[in-house]
């Protein structure tokens, strides 16, 4: 044990004596020193993850500034989820440590970049830059929806990991390797990928390294420490992070264990001052293992005996799956402390813990994205428990059934198919006065266009008055069912008076019932057309100037800045070609015939596109290439002036 780790667990101890109201007890009131912390800490109970749960306002410091404390969610996969408060020396120390690995197996300072892949809707992709190494990018990308491109269009966005230090959980890049394995040794290899969050299985490591070509390392880390220990090559062995934590291989009463005893572990993370945690039981076991090391490093090595790995808590019946991450995100937006869900014939139930039973909003929110995720004609109800740490165990035994192969191929996040909507829809709608014709159109027709901002767009054609209170209820309820699901109750004569969406809906529809034709919705003329584009491109220009001369440009989000510079662009090509006769207004086909036509800057339309849906990971904001998307965009509308 270093001097270093003393001194710091020392301060920390000093300091949750001080400032933290569940340690002030705890705590003995003698000086604490660099010689006597250990003892001092190993006369501390065990935190267990129910404790930090109940206690978590008194876990809190009481000094510190916690509008620099960043929130941090575990995702339950080894018991309850936990949220936890992390301060900013933490959140330094974690990066540095980081850095620190990568520098180790490259052996560079410099010119890498660090790209964390994810594999969940509720992740979003992000860039940011790291103070040391100095001008180090640091990206999210979340593969979720470029996952839904066909193979060769996949492939093609992943050669965007090329050169690049990938850090993923392993599930996510086993899944990356699965959908890759036919260009296996063809790839552009990143420079080193780097695995976290789960056990770390030879296995996966082996598949990486054929995959990708590059070398493969890995570390442990938890959403409540940071990064605790460093893999030391192919050993299967981690060198314990001593500048971050504490850590400790314990037997029943917290004794400590020696080398070779297999334990709990229990880990004290030292930098983190907002939410000190002393002798965290983590969930894991390992081993010390003794001995010299073969890389020359000295300090303690830990082997991981169990840890942890994310799992499918319920499937569908279309086979699609809900995997723990994506519920916890989903329940810790809506403020429910998520317990289990379980799925019997065609009602899933959702159980939640907390004083009081689920709010409207929040069971309209959970249904609706339960039925997007896992089937539309599923019924969706939520039921208040007693504790979720209690019913948490059960889910982890209830889901590793013999679905588990069907399960690991429903990790991966998928959107409702337009058929399944579709034939929803015609069940209730079927038999509904004045129902003329109904369609789905836009981007839910083709998953690869999908982005986080997108809607699933139904139009309803009547033949009487659409703002009654009638079909303004019904729209409601139907929106409330589908996640994004937006109803549109309209006539055939107001479609008439908006060129641009009759073309849409008669170009690029899913059927659910009747005929646009025979409700009377036609093709728009060319002149109709135009004089609506002139109106559209001088709104169009307006909105992207004031965008794009926002006071402070370091602030906006440069995804929503492409996918709404990709929109712009894409009306923009619709009305161009539609007023020469072209009959294509599908978001794909645009792109490709504006390739084909020379349109103007069409390689930064289709950036601006992939962008948007997340099939490349965004620049940071406030850069000159998170400006170059609505600067494309207010070119392409000039552009459309002068044709017009």
């Amino acid at each position: 044990m270093t001097n270093s780790t003393t001194t710091a667990l020392a301060e920390l101890l000093d300091h949750a004596r001080r400032h933290v109201p569940y340690y002030q007890r705890l705590i003995p009131p003698t000086p604490v020193t660099h010689d006597n912390a250990i003892a001092i800490l190993r006369r501390l109970p065990l935190l267990q993850r129910e404790e930090v749960r109940r206690e978590r306002p008194r876990l809190w410091s009481a000094v510190g500034d916690p509008r620099r404390w960043r929130t941090v969610h575990t995702t339950g996969t080894t018991g309850a989820p936990l949220e936890i408060v992390v301060d900013e020396a933490a959140q330094r120390a974690e990066l540095a440590s980081l850095m620190r690995h990568v520098e180790s197996r490259i052996g560079d300072r410099s010119g890498f970049s660090v790209l964390h892949l994810t594999l969940h809707l509720a992740s979003v992709s992000r860039t940011s830059v790291a103070p040391e190494p100095p001008g180090t990018r640091l990206s999210k990308w979340n593969l979720s929806r470029a996952w839904q491109l066909p193979d060769e269009e996949f492939r093609d966005a992943v050669e965007e990991l090329a050169g690049q230090v990938i850090t993923a959980m392993p599930s996510v890049v086993a899944a990356l390797c699965d959908r890759l394995g036919r260009w296996r040794g063809r790839l552009t290899p990143p420079r080193l990928v780097v695995l976290s969050g789960e056990h770390v299985t030879p296995g996966v490591r082996a598949k990486v390294a054929e995959t990708f070509g590059c070398p493969v390392t890995a570390l442990y880390t938890l959403a409540e420490a940071g990064i605790a220990g460093h893999a030391c090559g192919e050993s299967g062995s981690y060198h314990v992070d001593e500048a971050g934590v504490f850590l400790e291989v314990v037997g029943d009463g917290g004794l400590p264990l020696s080398t070779d005893v297999p334990g709990d572990i229990a880990v004290t993370p030292l930098a983190n001052h907002a939410m000190p945690l002393f002798r965290y039981l983590t969930g894991d076991k390992g081993v010390w293992v003794d001995g010299p090391c073969d890389c020359g490093r000295s300090g303690p090595r830990l082997r991981l005996l169990v840890a942890r790995s994310e799992r499918v808590v319920v499937t569908g019946p279309s086979g699609r799956g809900l995997r723990m991450i994506d519920l916890v995100k989903l329940c810790r937006q809506l403020d429910l402390d998520v317990a289990r869900v379980i799925r019997d014939g065609d009602e899933v139930v959702l159980e939640h813990g907390g004083e009081r039973p689920a709010s409207d909003v929040q069971r309209t929110v959970v249904a609706a994205t339960l039925r997007g995720l896992l089937g539309v004609e599923l019924t969706v109800r939520t039921r208040q428990v007693g504790s979720a740490s209690t019913a948490n165990g059960a889910t982890a035994q209830a889901t590793r059934t013999a679905e588990e192969a069907a399960v690991e191929q429903a990790g991966v996040p998928a959107f409702p198919a337009p058929g399944e909507v579709a034939a929803w829809a015609r069940k209730l709608l079927v038999g509904e006065r004045d129902v003329l014709a109904v369609v789905l159109t836009g981007s839910a027709l083709d998953p690869a266009s999908v982005s986080r901002f997108s809607d699933i767009d139904m139009t309803v054609v009547v033949d009487g008055d659409p703002y009654t209170e009638y079909w303004r209820s019904l729209a409601t309820a139907m929106n409330r069912h589908v996640a994004t699901l937006r109803v549109n109750v309209t006539q055939a004569a107001a479609v008439a008076r908006t060129p641009l969406v009759a073309c849409r809906l008669l170009s690029e529809r899913h059927p659910v019932m009747g005929s646009l034709e025979q409700a009377g919705v036609v093709w728009p003329t060319a002149s109709a057309l135009a004089a609506e584009g002139r109106f559209w491109a001088q709104t169009a220009e307006n909105i992207l100037w004031t965008r794009l001369t926002s006071a402070d440009r370091t602030r906006t989000d440069p995804l929503r800045d492409a996918w709404l510079a990709s929109r712009f662009c894409l009306d923009a090509l619709r009305y161009k070609f539609l007023c020469e006769g072209i009959r294509v207004t599908a978001a794909r086909g645009v792109l490709q015939l504006a390739a084909e036509s020379e349109v103007p800057n069409a390689t930064g339309i289709g950036h601006a596109f992939a962008v948007g849906r997340e099939h490349r990971p965004p620049p940071m904001a406030g850069t000159p290439e998170a400006d170059r998307f609505l600067l494309d965009a207010l070119s392409c509308v000039r552009w459309l002036w002068d044709f017009l």
